[in-house]
C-alpha cells in the first residue's frame, strides 16, 4: 500500500507499508511537503473563514493511510475542534464551495452517515477553482502568456528553471520583474 505526496502534476511515494508485518519499507520524499494543507489554509485565512481552517485542521487529524477520505461524526468533530453543529455544516459547505472536499451522504442501518473526501487542491493551489484561486496571491509571471500565477502554477525544471504549467514558457517572479522595470525607468 502506498501513500502518495503529489508536487505540482507529479506523485511521489512516501511510503511502502509491508501489510503483513507494518513495517514502513521506504520513505521517498524530496522538498517540502507537508501533511498539513497550507495553500487551502491560507486561502480560508485570507478569506477570513477561521472556523473552516478549524474544520479542515481537524479532517487532516483524521487522516490516515488509506487515503482522503475521513468520516467523523459531528459529535466527534465537535469534541475536536469545539465547534457547534451549526458552525460545522457553515464551514462545511465553506470547503465545499472551495472544492477542497467533496462529501458523500449514504445510510448506514437507519442512520444517515457522511464521508469527506479531501481533494487535492488543499495541497496544490494549481488545481484550485476560481473562488479559492481568488483569495491567492500572485508571486510570479509567465513571459509567455502573461498570466499571473503562484507557487501552485509552475514546476522548476533543472536545466530551464521556472515553467508554467498552463503554456509551458518561463516564470519570472514579480519582485524580479519589478526590480528590472526600476532599472530601465527609475522615478525622478
Amino acid at each position: 500500500m502506498e501513500d502518495y505526496a503529489h508536487f505540482g502534476r507529479n506523485e511521489v511515494p512516501l511510503r511502502t507499508i509491508d501489510r503483513t508485518t507494518g513495517e514502513i519499507k521506504e520513505v521517498k520524499i524530496k522538498g517540502l511537503w507537508s501533511h498539513f494543507p497550507i495553500p487551502a489554509y491560507q486561502v480560508l485565512a485570507a478569506q477570513k473563514q477561521w472556523s473552516a481552517q478549524r474544520l479542515l485542521s481537524c479532517f487532516v487529524s483524521f487522516l490516515g493511510t488509506d487515503g482522503l477520505c475521513v468520516f467523523p461524526s459531528y459529535k466527534t468533530i465537535s469534541k475536536r475542534c469545539g465547534l457547534s453543529p451549526n458552525t460545522i455544516r457553515k464551514a462545511l459547505d465553506v470547503l465545499e464551495e472551495n472544492g477542497f472536499i467533496k462529501t458523500f451522504y449514504f445510510k448506514e442501518g437507519k442512520k444517515d452517515r457522511s464521508k469527506y473526501y479531501l481533494q487535492m487542491c488543499c495541497w496544490d493551489s494549481g488545481q484550485m477553482n476560481k473562488q479559492a484561486s481568488a483569495s491567492r496571491v500572485p508571486t510570479s509571471k509567465c513571459l509567455d502568456c502573461g498570466a499571473l500565477v503562484d507557487r501552485g502554477g509552475y514546476g522548476v525544471s533543472a536545466g530551464l528553471g521556472k515553467i508554467h504549467y498552463g503554456c509551458g514558457g518561463p516564470v519570472v517572479g514579480l519582485k524580479a520583474l519589478a526590480t528590472v522595470k526600476e532599472k530601465k525607468h527609475p522615478s525622478a
